[in-house]
């Protein structure tokens, strides 16, 4: 089977760009000193009430996701560097293709470590729910999946 490097090498750039963007609602939420409080605490209540959390469940959620918040902060701001320094490649007068795929490769790095630090905040979380709760989040999540994928555009 032949591989046409060329494609290869699109849709690993088409890739790592949709899972930035992908992350950037993600990174967004996760800094939350950005005058967005008041939105992740509505969110947060609306969600609370969804899976029914006790008042010792809301107060464990709190510390678990403003916790993450500090250990987050270091590696969105790494993200925000490197995508200004992608960006500052792709715009300049000569293309370099080796220093574009670099910085590419930088970024699905630090995309990999926010993906690791939200699988492990959400072991946390899933730790304090009961297992009526769990499975209600997984609903909630599946429902979420299905609406994103009715929603996306075709290609």
């Amino acid at each position: 089977m032949l591989i046409n490097r060329k494609n290869v090498s699109k849709n690993v750039v088409i890739f790592c760009i949709a899972a930035l963007a992908a992350c950037a609602g993600i990174a967004k939420a996760d800094i939350g000193d950005r005058g967005e409080g008041q939105h992740q605490h509505h969110n947060f209540k609306k969600f609370a009430k969804k899976l029914g959390l006790t008042d010792a469940q809301k107060v464990q959620a709190k510390t678990i996701f403003q916790g993450n918040r500090e250990a987050v902060k270091p590696i969105i701001t790494s993200l925000h560097d490197e995508r200004k320094n992608l960006q500052a490649l792709i715009h300049a007068d000569t293309i370099d293709e080796a220093a574009i795929r670099a910085e590419t490769a930088k970024l699905a790095v630090i995309q990999a470590d926010l993906n690791v630090n939200r699988a492990k905040v959400a072991a946390q979380f899933r730790a304090i729910l009961t297992p009526v709760q769990q499975d209600t989040l997984k609903t909630l999540h599946q429902k979420k999946r299905n609406k994103e994928a009715d929603t996306a555009p075709e290609e």
